[in-house]
């Protein structure tokens, strides 16, 4: 056997390098510059390892892991003879008849794969013969009836035995799992061929896999090419024939037998070798995929940085959360990989970093520049605090992290933003989950941009605290039946870059109280954005409670840096 050699290249050769290091292990291939060196060997049995990657990465996700992790609390209940059956536990196994064993084991997916497991029996026929237990009549309770749910219980427990059984088998894992990944993470990447042809003929999603990409491989690798006239799209390795193509590639590829005015003069050259094919089906396994939103970080200085930044995202995203996944999550794990500059070699300042993500079908791109990466290590504790927050607009769900993280690498400020969560709070709109502090956070963080693209340098973090804190002050001073139409004045001043209706505002509002106005507020004229960041840090402190007075022992401090 001989060592085949994969250079870096575009970002989704890229992808697809990455995760196929991920599938046949980092310990089995070498890494030189931008190139990655493997032994011919490793395409033994490469799609019993590609399966194997998808399912292992990913098993806590899939609806296989529903069905076969219930045998836990079952034998936590036969253990202790039902002592602790009580109706919440009856209701969890009712969902569980109900919408995991009878719901996924009479899907076409799963019931193509049962004669490869064991052809001798009918899974769809066991959830069929399934029921819920233990139904309550009106006026009965669980106590009542609870030695007579036990015994019905009892006699459950065996059909979900036998279920589960069969799906943790080795081979139930095997085909089961594989249809899960097939659906919810590769398809993510490319579609169309091979398992993913709605034509094919091959009931064994491994074999069908070796058949359209591996085989391939190792025929082209002793097939003469001395006398080849094209050459491969992506490597330039001598190919004889243009009939492999990246049609299959989502967002990416496309027909070149029918859309050939996507090429130059109308004739096609895009077409790739075996191998790059054989790398491109990889690309599922370098993005990492949360409800089918994806991320991949091509970080191409070297094949080993691109590697291990992906590692870091992938970790963090599957194995490092405390909480569900979200789809949130990339972004977390984004932040968090390339923020953790005490265990980072590298302080990612050599380049510019490309950071793909994949969602609602579709790739978007953005450049993760050193100003970018310096605003969100700076923001990392104010980052933490907006992660769970949000509101719902509609049929849309909008998260804080998210949309805020989107924006920066946009380069965009975050001002409209804040402006749309505080209208929200100030007027009460149902289904916000938030409060006017998580503003406050998004204003910190939006200060922190607008001072690394000198947009303004004058504001501490200090000098913000001291101003919401002036704003608290005149809240506990300002009658409550005033405060709306106060609120609704100054948002609208601040939206509209208005400084004149809203130092008139302030003037009427002081005047009302009979105190001195702030000397803040004269900041406000030197800059649009030094007067929309005072106005909403005052505006949070009107709205928000201060949590406790020596929350920042240092805030009122203009110098603090």
């Amino acid at each position: 056997m001989s060592e085949i050699e994969c250079r870096a290249n575009d970002w989704l050769f890229n992808a697809g390098l990455v995760g196929f290091i991920n599938i046949v292990g980092k310990k089995n291939v070498r890494m030189e510059g931008q190139s990655v060196f493997f032994d011919e060997a490793l395409l033994d049995g490469f799609e019993e390892k590609y399966f194997d990657y998808f399912i292992r990465e990913y098993e806590e996700t899939l609806s296989w892991y529903k069905i076969v992790s219930f045998k836990v609390e079952m034998e936590q209940h036969r253990k202790t003879d039902f002592a602790d059956f009580d109706e919440k536990a009856l209701d969890r196994l009712n969902d569980y008849i109900a919408n995991v064993a009878k719901y996924y084991l009479k899907s076409a997916s799963y019931a193509s794969v049962y004669p490869l497991i064991d052809a001798s029996v009918d899974p769809a026929q066991w959830g069929k013969n399934l029921a819920k237990v233990g139904q309550l009549k009106k006026k009965e309770t669980f106590a009542e009836k609870r030695a007579e749910i036990i015994q019905e219980v009892k006699q459950v427990y065996p059909k979900l035995d036998q279920i589960i059984a069969f799906c943790e088998s080795d081979k139930g894992k095997k085909y089961l799992a594989a249809k899960n990944v097939i659906y919810t993470v590769i398809k993510n990447g490319w579609n169309g061929v091979s398992f993913l042809n709605p034509q094919t003929k091959e009931k064994d999603c491994y074999v069908d896999y070796r058949d359209n990409f591996v085989a391939p491989v190792v025929e082209y690798r002793e097939t003469d090419l001395e006398k080849a006239k094209f050459h491969c799209f992506t490597c330039n390795r001598p190919i004889k024939n243009l009939k492999l193509d990246l049609s299959f590639m989502n967002e990416t590829g496309f027909d070149t037998a029918r859309k050939t005015s996507h090429v130059w003069d109308f004739n096609n050259d895009i077409a790739v070798c075996p191998l790059c094919k054989m790398i491109y089906s990889c690309v599922p396994a370098g993005f990492t995929y949360v409800y089918g939103n994806g991320i991949f970080i091509n970080d191409s200085v070297s094949a080993e940085a691109l590697h291990e930044v992906n590692e870091k995202i992938r970790y963090e995203i599957l194995h490092n959360h405390e909480d569900s996944l979200t789809q949130t999550s990339p972004y977390r794990a984004l932040i968090e990989a390339i923020t953790n500059q005490v265990e980072d070699k590298r302080h990612y300042e050599l380049a510019d970093i490309q950071v793909v993500r994949y969602e609602n079908e579709k790739y978007r791109f953005n450049i993760l520049s050193k100003r970018a990466l310096n605003i969100f290590h700076d923001s990392k504790n104010a980052l933490k605090m907006i992660q769970k927050c949000g509101f719902k607009e509609g049929t849309l769900n909008v998260n804080f992290y998210q949309e805020t993280v989107r924006r920066l690498m946009n380069n965009e400020n975050l001002f409209t933003f804040i402006h749309k969560a505080m209208y929200l709070k100030v007027t009460n709109v149902s289904n916000t989950y938030y409060h006017m502090g998580h503003v406050g956070s998004l204003l910190e963080i939006n200060t922190n941009f607008l001072k690394e693209i000198e947009a303004m340098t004058e504001i501490s973090k200090g000098r913000i605290w001291h101003i919401n804190k002036c704003g608290n002050e005149f809240k506990k001073a300002y009658p409550e039946h005033k405060r709306g139409g106060f609120n609704y004045k100054m948002l609208n001043a601040l939206k509209t870059n208005n400084r004149d209706a809203f130092m008139d505002i302030i003037l009427n509002s002081y005047s009302y109280l009979g105190k001195t106005i702030p000397d803040f507020f004269l900041e406000s004229f030197t800059s649009d954005e030094t007067f929309k960041t005072v106005g909403y840090a005052f505006m949070v402190g009107v709205n928000g409670a201060i949590e406790s007075d020596d929350k920042d022992k240092d805030g009122g401090n203009d110098n603090e840096k």
